[in-house]
């Protein structure tokens, strides 16, 4: 019976362990997510600032992680932009079937006017009411409409996430649907995934070729360590309102856990002045 009894707690011992070993097959999603569960992770942009002269903002949600179907609702908040007045945009739910991995936008429509309102009218977008299989990585999103009335040409930044996925074996930045190709031509293209474009947005477009400041600067991700430090001249060329500046995460950035972060600031712009000229990069899983 001894012996029984012990061959029993062997083979129970060895069905446990391949039980756990199954579950981390199957699970790896991010921190704090229990083995053998599989669920999409999601990130709306942080902040998206259009000139008001654009018509149309944008937000990106991004997905990563398990490749789940599901859904996720996003409502729509005023700020200091009124719906109906500064801008267009209903309340509306995101869906995934599973094996989907591509990213969704939402999109507001700018109402342009005459009158000078002050540098910046806002309003908030927040990803909500996730289906079983979906997570929230990161959900409020600020939109800010560029104010083309004022009587001055400014410049500004804006923050970005970068929501952690895995390619093959590695981790890497969930991508947008179609990777950019940044405007400045000095700029160098990393691979994709590994890269964070930081939008430099006018208010204004301008006639000639202008150029601004663009520097990062530690916050709790280290340059050399976690990034590439950049600082750089941007080109801005005629008749553009937008130009993307590409930073490179390094492979320990991915080592950290959710919510750290390096600085981004905008500075000397040749046509004009730079407002809220501080931006920020965020690692979220």
């Amino acid at each position: 019976m001894t012996l029984n009894i012990k061959m029993l707690r062997a083979v129970v011992a060895g069905v446990a362990g391949l039980a756990a070993a199954m579950a981390v097959a199957v699970g790896g999603g991010p921190p704090g997510v229990a083995a053998g569960t599989c669920q999409r992770s999601v990130a709306i942009d942080p902040q998206v600032t259009v000139s008001e002269a654009g018509r149309g903002l944008t937000f990106v949600v991004y997905t990563g992680g398990c490749a789940a179907a599901g859904e996720v609702s996003y409502v729509v908040t005023d700020g200091t932009a009124k719906r109906q007045l500064d801008f267009m945009l209903d309340n509306g739910r995101l869906t995934w079937a599973a094996g989907d991995t591509t990213a969704r936008r939402i999109t507001a429509t700018i109402i342009g006017d005459n009158l000078i309102e002050g540098p910046f009218e806002d309003f908030r977008v927040a990803l909500v009411f996730p289906s079983r299989d979906v997570r929230v990585a990161s959900g409020p999103g600020q939109g800010r409409i560029f104010d083309d009335d004022v009587q001055s040409r400014l410049a500004t930044v804006d923050s970005r996430t970068c929501l952690v996925t895995r390619k093959g074996d590695k981790p890497v930045c969930a991508l947008p649907p179609g990777v950019l190709a940044p405007m400045d031509a000095g700029v160098k293209t990393f691979e994709p995934g590994h890269i964070i474009q930081v939008p430099l947005v006018l208010n204004e477009a301008n006639a000639t070729t202008q150029s601004a400041h663009l520097d990062t600067a530690d916050g709790t991700l280290l340059g050399g360590v976690d990034y590439e430090p950049v600082h750089t001249t941007v080109h801005i060329p005629a008749g553009a309102l937008v130009v993307f500046v590409e930073v490179k995460l390094l492979p320990n950035a991915f080592t950290h856990t959710s919510g750290h972060y390096f600085h981004v600031y905008v500075s000397g712009y040749t046509a004009g002045s730079v407002i809220a000229g501080s931006g920020q990069v965020t690692i979220v899983y």
